[in-house]
């Protein structure tokens, strides 16, 4: 389902590395319905980044012996469904790239978990993901051309991985401007208004 012409669901900002994607509220897909994407990457080459905020049912050590217990999985999209990756704001993780400032993708994993075993509260610093959320050269244009997504550079990272999961959609939705607050009011499905 798109979003009808009537409703002004774009703000102009293109699609970027760092930058985060929110699907528009009528979005009738399992893999983004109410989602936050984060941009790893985008160029002409490709787009890829992660869903932060659908968590899944199981906890790391269920899928690594090696995991430290009790660290939530969410999935990162459709795409390598069976592969592992993490974002992280430890600085210093040996192999991580900076995505922005204080946000970083990969790194050595054993590091990671030597972090949280040191510290448990530290979990709040690494979001694990299985698959990742990619697109071909020019379909995410045409997607936020057919208002599917809009782009904001606005959330910061703290905000990014402190707000809980259930309230992340609306919370970066509402740091969009008066018009984006409106939708994100709107309830999943209208005939609950």
């Amino acid at each position: 389902m798109k979003l009808n012409e009537t409703f002004d669901f774009e703000n102009g900002i293109p699609p970027s590395k760092g930058c985060v994607l929110l699907a528009e509220p009528f979005l009738q897909d399992a893999n983004f319905e109410r989602s936050i994407v984060f941009m790893c990457e985008h160029t002409e080459q490709e787009s890829y980044g992660f869903v932060l905020n659908h968590p899944v049912s199981v906890n790391l050590d269920e899928f690594m012996d090696i995991a430290p217990k009790s660290i939530p999985v969410f999935l990162g999209g459709p795409v390598a469904s069976n592969s592992l990756f993490y974002l992280h704001t430890w600085k210093g993780i040996e192999g991580s790239e900076e995505i922005i400032p204080g946000l970083f993708f990969g790194g050595d994993l054993s590091e990671i978990f030597e972090q949280i075993q040191l510290n448990p509260t530290q979990v709040k610093k690494v979001r694990f993901f299985i698959g990742y959320s990619g697109w071909s050269d020019g379909q995410l244009e045409q997607e936020i051309k057919e208002r599917a997504w809009i782009c904001a550079n606005n959330v910061s990272v703290k905000t990014l991985m402190n707000t809980p999961v259930t309230d992340l959609w609306k919370t970066c939705m509402s740091l969009q401007g008066n018009q984006f607050q409106t939708f994100a009011l709107f309830p999943k499905n209208l005939l609950d208004n």
